[in-house]
C-alpha cells in the first residue's frame, strides 16, 4: 500500500507533518481532511530502496526506548494530553528516523480516536506485548502515567544491567583481540624470518617448531581456505541457533556452564520477576502476565517452563505451586510467591526476589571480571610463549653445533 507524507495546518493554524498509508492519493487526501487539517502539500513516497529506512531488528535501541518512556511519563504527569505528548516527542526525536516515524504514526492513530494501547500494539517490533498489557491496564485503571513510569523504571534497570555486563566483558574481549593480532603477526611475519635459518640445522627440527612452521605456512598460503572455513563455521552456528530444537539444547547447556550459566540464569530470573511484578501490580491477569513475560526471555528452556506454569494456572493451580513443580525455578520463588498469595502482596514479594537476584548478579559479575582477566592474560602468555619457545629451541641447537 502506498505511503504518503503530508504537510498541513490544523484549526489553530499550527503546522502539522505526518505520514499515512492509503490505497491512492485521493483516499489519503480524504483521510487528512477528516482530521480537520488544511492540506499544504502531499507527496507519495517512492518504493526505491534508497528512500527506505533500513533498520536492523526493531531499529530502536534499548536506551532510546528508556528515554522515550521516561519522557512520555513525565509529560503525561504534567497534564499534557496523550496525543500532544506524542507529537512533542516526535518533534524532538532527530537521531532515529525510524523511531520518529513510529511515534508520528501513534500520534496520528490517537488523533483518529484509537486508544494508546492499540497504537502501541501496531508496532510489535518496537513495543512488545508486555508494554501493550501495561498501557492497556493503565488506561483501564486511569493510572496511565503510573504504568508508563513503571515501564521506564523497568527498562532503565535493564539498560543498566546490560551496561554492567558490557563493561565487565570489554577488557577480556580487548585482550583476546590483541592476543589474536599478536599471534597472527608472529606467525605471518616473525616465524617466516627464522624459517630459512632453521633449514641449515642438521637433523630434525623439534616437534614444537615443526608445528609452528606448519601453522605459519598454512596462514600464508591457505588463508583464503581458512577464512572460508571460519565463515562456514559462523553460518553453521547461526543456523543452529535458528533451529528451535538445537537452540533449546544449547540454551540448556549454557545454563550449566560454570559462572557464565549462573549469571545468565539469575539475570533472566531477575528480568522475568521484575516484569511479572509490574504487570500484576497494574492489575493484569496473572495468566496474561505470564504470556507476556514468556516473550522477553531468549532462553527456550526458561520460556518452556513459564509456558507450563501458565498452563498449570489454567487448570486451577495456584502460582506458587506451579512454580514449585518446575525444577528450573529455585525454592525461594515458590516460598515468596506463596507468602504473597496469602498476604495479598504478590507483586511486592516478587519484587523482593527480583532485587535479591539483581544484587547477586552484580556480585557475580564483579567476581567473573576478576577471574576472567588473569585467565585471559595467562592464555595470551601461553600462546606467545609457545611460539617463542618454538623459535628459541632450534637456535640453541644451532649454537651447540658451532
Amino acid at each position: 500500500m502506498p505511503i504518503f507524507d503530508y504537510i498541513a495546518t490544523d484549526s489553530r493554524g499550527k503546522m502539522k507533518k505526518g505520514r499515512l498509508t492509503a490505497d491512492n492519493r485521493q483516499t489519503a487526501l480524504t483521510e487528512i481532511i477528516k482530521k480537520g487539517f488544511v492540506i499544504e502539500s502531499i507527496k507519495e513516497q517512492s518504493d526505491s530502496i534508497w528512500q527506505k529506512n533500513l533498520v536492523l531488528g526493531s531499529g530502536v535501541k534499548l536506551k532510546e526506548k528508556v528515554v522515550f518512556l521516561r519522557q512520555f511519563a513525565t509529560i503525561i504527569q504534567a497534564g499534557v494530553p496523550v496525543a500532544e505528548a506524542l507529537e512533542i516527542l516526535c518533534n524532538q526525536e532527530e537521531r532515529n528516523k525510524y523511531f520518529k516515524d513510529v511515534i508520528r504514526q501513534m500520534a496520528n492513530d490517537l488523533n483518529e480516536g484509537q486508544t494508546l494501547s492499540r497504537a502501541f500494539a501496531k508496532h510489535p517490533k518496537v513495543f512488545g506485548s508486555m508494554i501493550v498489557h501495561m498501557i492497556r491496564a493503565g488506561e483501564a485503571s486511569g493510572r496511565l502515567e503510573e504504568s508508563l513510569d513503571h515501564l521506564a523504571i523497568y527498562y532503565e534497570k535493564q539498560n543498566k544491567s546490560r551496561q554492567k555486563l558490557t563493561t565487565a566483558m570489554i577488557y577480556p574481549f580487548f585482550v583476546l583481540l590483541m592476543s589474536f593480532a599478536v599471534v597472527l603477526f608472529m606467525l605471518t611475519w616473525i616465524v617466516p624470518m627464522f624459517q630459512s635459518m632453521f633449514q641449515s640445522i642438521h637433523g630434525k627440527l623439534p616437534l614444537i617448531t615443526r608445528f609452528t612452521i606448519y601453522l605459519s605456512n598454512g596462514l600464508q598460503h591457505s588463508w583464503l581456505i581458512l577464512l572460508l572455513l571460519l565463515m562456514a563455521l559462523l553460518i553453521s552456528i547461526i543456523l543452529i541457533f535458528k533451529n528451535p530444537s538445537s537452540k533449546k539444547w544449547l540454551d540448556g547447556v549454557i545454563l550449566k556452564v560454570p559462572l557464565v550459566g549462573v549469571v545468565t540464569y539469575k539475570t533472566e530470573l531477575s528480568r522475568l520477576l521484575w516484569m511479572l511484578a509490574l504487570l500484576i501490580a497494574s492489575s493484569v491477569p496473572v495468566i496474561d502476565a505470564l504470556e507476556s513475560i514468556k516473550k522477553i526471555t531468549n532462553n527456550l528452556t526458561i520460556r518452556d517452563a513459564i509456558a507450563r506454569v501458565a498452563a498449570a494456572l489454567d487448570f486451577g493451580k495456584p502460582l506458587s505451586e506451579a512454580f514449585r513443580d518446575e525444577k528450573i525455578f529455585p525454592a525461594i520463588i515458590y516460598h515468596m510467591t506463596a507468602i504473597g498469595e496469602k498476604t495479598g502482596m504478590l507483586d511486592k514479594m516478587l519484587n523482593h526476589v527480583a532485587t535479591y537476584y539483581d544484587n547477586d548478579v552484580e556480585q557475580l559479575l564483579e567476581r567473573m571480571k576478576a577471574l576472567i582477566e588473569p585467565i585471559v592474560i595467562l592464555f595470551l602468555a601461553t600462546i606467545v610463549g609457545f611460539i617463542v619457545m618454538s623459535i628459541i629451541i632450534p637456535m640453541f641447537q644451532m649454537y651447540q653445533q658451532f
